[in-house]
């Protein structure tokens, strides 16, 4: 019995943590990344699109791709940390 409250404690948390929704664009406009709350995404870079799934793990962004994982940062202000610093702000509708 306590396992069991145990694990649907655990489980009822892990649903309570950041949800990613909307795009997020580079200052430039040149690269964005669009979030679905059924934990699909796409990547547009250059008008090129790439479709693939994400998962928010605490602050940590994993985009899940058949070539491999690439792990994004969420930052305290909303914002996306991306590769060499880049960040990504949510776009407003």
């Amino acid at each position: 019995m306590k396992k069991l409250f145990l694990l649907s404690a655990v489980l009822l948390l892990s649903a309570c943590g950041p949800k990613l929704d909307g795009t997020y664009t580079d200052n430039m406009g040149i690269t964005s990344y669009t979030f679905e709350s059924n934990g699909k995404m796409t990547q547009s870079i250059m008008g090129v699109a790439i479709e693939m799934n994400y998962e928010v793990d605490g602050n940590k962004v994993k985009l899940i791709a058949p070539q491999g994982t690439f792990v994004l940062t969420l930052l305290e202000d909303g914002s996306i940390q991306g590769p060499m610093g880049s960040k990504f702000v949510k776009q407003k509708k």
